[in-house]
């Protein structure tokens, strides 16, 4: 431990009343929760491991237009704007 943070544990012990080992207990108890959120990679949402670059990389060099299906969704918001 530094020398700063155990000036800092000693000054917190004598403003608390609490002995050296129980604020530095309550200290590490107290703030894990903000560790965690701060320090921990985000947890996964899925077991399924994400695609490598180059495979992610083939999938979005290729522009795949729907002509169709866009014609047919600008002519139903089209109507539904008119009723």
């Amino acid at each position: 431990m530094s020398k700063d943070l155990l000036c800092q544990v000693r000054r917190a012990s004598r403003k608390t009343g609490l002995s050296m080992a129980d604020t530095m207990r309550l200290s590490m108890k107290l703030g894990l929760d903000r560790l965690v959120r701060e320090v921990a990679p985000p947890e996964r949402i899925t077991s399924v491991d994400p695609l490598p670059t180059d495979v992610l990389d083939r999938y979005y060099s290729r522009p795949e237009r729907d002509e169709a299906g866009i014609d047919q969704l600008i002519n139903a918001q089209a109507l539904r704007a008119v009723e």
